[in-house]
């Protein structure tokens, strides 16, 4: 894991808010970098704050967002996007006008949207999207790690304050993360594709098998092939219904893809079906072997 002299520097308390995968690996990287803050995880559910507190995900829990907000420099909404206005609104609320906000959401236009519509000072909130994560949820699964090598997306708003996105920004690369700058619209767009298509998919494909008893022969390709639809229903439906305007049109175009795929096979073309083939594996090679440089 990349490492930083000083993650955080002159936070002295940063609350997570949702102590999941994503909330909990975040508390665990912090820790291991050496934050020597309080790192104060937030939720609604007592049980799950202990689980976290237990597992070292955070040093402090609590139920109360106001007291929380209050006495924090940062703050990360960790939990299913559609608690995001609410948490918003009670923020908002506290009127900590020094406060730095981000989240780990998986969409960005309708989050974004809400922050500079609710939000005092809508500058100080620097959305983010790491892209890591597992099909298993709860801080029990977190990972100091779990960040490392991977992508975030930041999604500064125009005239964002400089310190906050600094901080945010700084706090990802200390994770081992490469952080990359886009609109929320370019975000929803292309996350679409590699992110909220591919799970969408997955889950057609365990219904299409399940039609009929295939599922019966499934084994390990199949498997690792729909590994995504294992994800949390509530947390998925969310991301769908707020990128649901970038997700129909990448559902519509797969949909033009399967119905060449399919015409090229019923005119037997199996010329056009290798160099289809050919430019899928090309690309995932293609990547897989960009992922190993940045590793090296």
């Amino acid at each position: 894991m990349a490492r930083s002299e000083a993650p955080l520097a002159g936070i002295d308390r940063v609350a997570i808010v949702g102590t999941g995968l994503l909330g909990g690996s975040l508390g665990l990287g912090l820790r291991a970098l050496g934050y020597r803050g309080a790192i104060l995880g937030v939720g609604r559910r007592p049980e799950t704050l202990k689980t976290a507190r237990d597992a070292g995900c955070v040093t402090e829990t609590t139920t109360d967002l106001r007291q929380a907000v209050i006495a924090s420099g940062l703050v990360v909404m960790a939990t299913p996007l559609g608690h995001f206005v609410s948490l918003l609104e009670q923020i908002a609320a506290c009127n900590h006008r020094d406060l730095i906000i981000t989240d780990v959401g998986s969409t960005k236009g309708e989050v974004c949207a809400h922050a500079r519509r609710l939000l005092s000072v809508p500058g100080r909130f620097i959305g983010s999207h790491p892209m890591a994560g597992g099909e298993r949820h709860g801080p029990e699964f977190a990972r100091a790690d779990l960040f490392n090598g991977k992508p975030c997306i930041v999604t500064p708003a125009d005239g964002a304050d400089f310190n906050a996105l600094n901080m945010v920004e700084s706090m990802w690369s200390a994770l081992g993360m490469k952080t990359v700058r886009m609109t929320p619209e370019e975000h929803d767009q292309a996350v679409a594709k590699i992110s909220h298509l591919p799970h969408a998919v997955a889950a057609l494909l365990v219904q299409l098998a399940k039609r009929g008893g295939a599922m019966r022969v499934a084994s390990t390709g199949f498997a690792d092939t729909t590994r995504v639809a294992s994800g949390d229903a509530e947390v998925w439906t969310d991301i769908f219904l707020t990128n649901r305007a970038a997700l129909s049109s990448a559902l519509d175009e797969l949909a033009k893809d399967v119905t060449r795929l399919r015409d090229l096979l019923q005119r037997e073309d199996m010329a056009a079906v290798r160099a289809l083939l050919d430019a899928g594996k090309g690309g995932r090679d293609e990547l897989i072997e960009t992922w190993r440089h940045g590793e090296d």
